[in-house]
């Protein structure tokens, strides 16, 4: 039996690295129930047809908005969600979303998705037709493979957006107070060029424990401790450090836990600071405008509270007490 848990360990460790090691190289496909999905990460194939509406399969990024960051643009926002989370980033568009609409904020909001099941996907071209806002990444679209998405944000913003001023990394279920995160990040920018903000983890160890979703064996982590890292659900970064962190991802061995080797393990690498706002959570915020006037992001929000919060924030006669 340990020799089998033994061997076991080993194929996953083994069968993650493989896919990240060709979804960087560009060289290997990994194909998915259509056979046609490819983990390469390369740039664009010279004279591939990247179009709004098309579908290429031999670029990174099958679905594309190269131009979304055409002008001046202080903040590109990319939320990672899940192939199938049609309403998430219905309401995302409808609430928080709409910042990107406010001509004043200089933002921009992109959804990046993986691959998947073909009829899936081709809900998603048509609610790519509709909005104009959706990434398709080309790696197969599952939870062990938020490393790859996370990577993949960062190509796309240092190779289509790198006029912006900051970028903002966050899943589907959080709302984020990005007049807030504007002023917080052009604060902290007046000191430090290169840096991440969000809400920093220190002191976390690998779980030993092989019921629990974070397990992690010690061959795939060997230090005792995370570094510093911030929490996944929402972080927010300056363009000079993604084009740090994006060039040290092709030379750090990868790990499976996104937040940490992104924002701990690269970031460490890259020499750039992670800082701790008190605007930023993991956990969840009271849904009302009062919870987040002052606040920057809150998690495990359903699409009715992320309403809710925007309209009360938008309410210019909200009352709170302050006491």
């Amino acid at each position: 039996m340990k020799v089998g848990r033994f061997l076991l360990t080993v194929v996953v460790i083994l069968s993650f690295s493989l896919n990240v090691v060709f979804y960087l190289s560009g060289t290997i496909r990994t194909f998915a129930s259509d056979s046609r999905q490819s983990t390469g990460l390369e740039g664009p194939v010279p004279g591939s047809n990247e179009t709004d509406s098309g579908f290429n399969e031999k670029s990174p990024y099958p679905i594309n908005h190269p131009d979304t960051c055409s002008g001046d643009v202080d903040l590109i926002i990319v939320v990672c969600s899940g192939l199938g989370n049609f309403q998430s980033r219905e309401f995302v568009r409808k609430s928080w979303g709409s910042y990107s609409k406010q001509e004043f904020l200089k933002t921009r909001l992109l959804f990046l998705v993986g691959l998947g099941d073909d009829a899936t996907l081709e809900k998603v071209r048509k609610e790519n037709r509709i909005h104009g806002d959706i990434i398709v990444g080309n790696f197969v679209d599952t939870y062990r493979n938020l490393t790859l998405k996370s990577i993949s944000v960062l190509k796309w913003i240092t190779t289509y957006c790198a006029n912006a001023k900051y970028g903002l990394k966050a899943d589907d279920d959080v709302f984020v107070n990005v007049p807030n995160l504007i002023n917080a990040l052009d604060v902290k920018r007046r000191k430090v060029e290169k840096f991440i903000i969000g809400s920093k983890q220190v002191g976390a160890r690998p779980i030993p424990d092989k019921n629990s979703k974070w397990y992690t064996p010690r061959e795939e982590f060997g230090e005792k401790v995370y570094p510093p890292y911030v929490s996944g659900t929402a972080y927010a970064f300056t363009l000079p450090a993604a084009v740090s962190l994006y060039s040290v991802t092709h030379e750090m061995k990868p790990f499976w836990l996104e937040d940490i080797y992104i924002t701990g393990l690269c970031a460490r690498a890259a020499g750039i600071p992670r800082f701790d706002h008190g605007g930023f959570t993991f956990q969840r915020r009271n849904p009302t405008g009062c919870a987040f006037k002052h606040s920057i992001s809150g998690h495990y929000l359903t699409g009715e509270e992320m309403l809710k919060i925007y309209n009360d924030l938008l309410n210019v006669n909200l009352k709170c007490d302050t006491a």
